[in-house]
């Protein structure tokens, strides 16, 4: 039965995505939808599919937002699970976040292993290679975000044992992967990537395909949670050398009078290399009737009052208290994607810790004028690679409140470092709920009829 679902389940998907896949309409049967011309497969590859519904589970755990007392009694089991960091997440209900990024791992190997059935020419080639391209980022980011989540963070010492996620590289529901190690997993990312990256156009037709620079970006942030910050800012270089445009927040393409204060994809912000969606949370939603949580008093406060990410980012009410508004996608998601702003915050980052403080401000500062009110903004100055670093971080914290799960990914990444580990709190009913830097809970526990099904090992927590 269980196989029989997720054939349903991708056949409904691939069914979903409109015109680009009429191809399917008039077929009703499992032996007749197979995909076999190059039409068909980047018909899969445009579904909407692949870039909605990214995981974000992370987010629930972080430190930018919390549930006032009234709201928990009406948010989800698993919600409030990853709020109070319990041991059980899930009570045996579905993750989304773990088999929406399998749903978008199963399509790409559907097309990878669709490919290698047809023969490419000297007139198909680029249509060819840009497909498999494609389909070898989707899969790598899957894979990224998914060990972001499900698996420790990388630590070089322990990373040949710690377990990492199934890095499933077949269609076939019927085969059981086993876990890999955190070394295999980031390995295979790595060689996915780099393979796509020689693929992959450098403009693509739409910012919901993947690009050269795109696998380049993600590269980068693939480094950094190795913390191989030579690498991460190589991988930087790469893709500046296609896209590092920066959006003005002084621009009237944004606004306060928009519901999303940002510019969709299609319309104009020349951030965005990649543009994909995260699933919705109550606690992180940009639509104000559906968001029940209010933004860390201290994230909060901590904008400069002609810092412009203060006034789009969230919205305060007759209380004072915050909640978000303002994200990538112009719409009630959040943003999941690649965009520059990441770039020069990797590359900063990078150059504080390879103590070259001159180009880790030089970054940051061309960041920050474009985030002030036009004539405000003063440049931070300082020679010394730690007070720079401390800058950087403090910075990207306000820069990715409520981005795909970047700030899970650096509470975990930075606690590994005593001056950056945070023990994170809350509060509820005058109880205290804490989460210690390295807790165990740090690694979401895989969802419980994986374990059953596929006799995995199940994450310490």
């Amino acid at each position: 039965m269980k196989q029989r679902f997720i054939y349903l389940f991708i056949l409904i998907a691939l069914a979903s995505c409109g015109k680009q896949n009429e191809w399917l309409d008039a077929k009703r049967k499992l032996q007749d939808v197979e995909p076999k011309s190059l039409k068909d497969f980047q018909a899969i590859l445009d579904n909407s599919t692949m870039f909605t519904n990214y995981p974000t589970i992370g987010l629930n755990g972080t430190d930018n937002y919390y549930y006032p007392n009234e709201s928990i009694n009406y948010i989800s089991t698993v919600e409030k699970n990853a709020y109070f960091w319990n041991k059980d997440i899930f009570e045996g209900q579905i993750s989304y976040d773990y088999y929406s990024s399998y749903l978008i791992i199963g399509n790409a190997n559907i097309v990878l292993e669709g490919l290698g059935k047809v023969e490419s020419t000297t007139a198909t080639a680029s249509e060819y290679n840009s497909i498999m391209g494609q389909a070898l980022f989707f899969r790598s980011f899957m894979f990224y975000e998914l060990a972001n989540a499900f698996c420790k963070p990388f630590d070089k010492i322990t990373a040949a044992t710690d377990l990492g996620i199934c890095i499933r590289t077949k269609s076939d529901v019927n085969y059981i992967e086993p876990r890999s190690t955190v070394a295999q997993t980031y390995d295979r990312i790595i060689r996915d990537l780099k393979q796509a990256a020689l693929l992959l156009p450098i403009t693509p037709m739409y910012k919901t395909r993947p690009s050269k620079p795109a696998a380049f970006a993600l590269l980068s942030k693939t480094y950094l949670q190795m913390n191989d910050f030579i690498d991460a800012k190589k991988y930087v270089d790469s893709a500046f050398a296609y896209s590092s445009s920066l959006i003005d927040f002084n621009s009237s393409a944004i606004s306060s009078s928009r519901p999303y204060r940002f510019p969709d994809f299609s319309t104009g912000n020349p951030e965005i290399i990649f543009y994909a969606t995260g699933l919705a949370s109550t606690a992180f939603t940009p639509n104000e009737m559906s968001n029940m949580a209010y933004v860390d008093t201290s994230l909060y406060s901590s904008y400069d009052k002609n810092d412009l990410r203060n006034q789009y980012f969230y919205s305060a009410d007759v209380t004072g208290y915050a909640k978000f508004r303002g994200t990538y996608t112009g719409t009630d998601r959040i943003f999941s994607g690649l965009a520059t702003n990441e770039l020069y915050f990797i590359r900063s980052e990078c150059n504080a810790r390879l103590s070259n403080a001159a180009a880790a401000i030089d970054d940051l500062n061309k960041i920050l004028v474009n985030r002030f009110v036009t004539g405000t903004y003063r440049n931070f100055i300082t020679n010394d690679p730690y007070t720079a670093l401390v800058k950087i971080l403090e910075e990207r914290r306000k820069e990715f409140p409520f981005t795909g799960q970047i700030r899970w990914a650096d509470l975990r990444r930075l606690n590994k470092e005593p001056a950056f580990a945070k023990m994170l709190t809350r509060l509820y009913k005058n109880v205290i709920y804490p989460l210690r830097p390295n807790d165990p809970k740090y690694v979401y526990p895989f969802p419980q009829s994986e374990i059953d099904l596929a006799g995995l090992k199940q994450n310490e927590r």
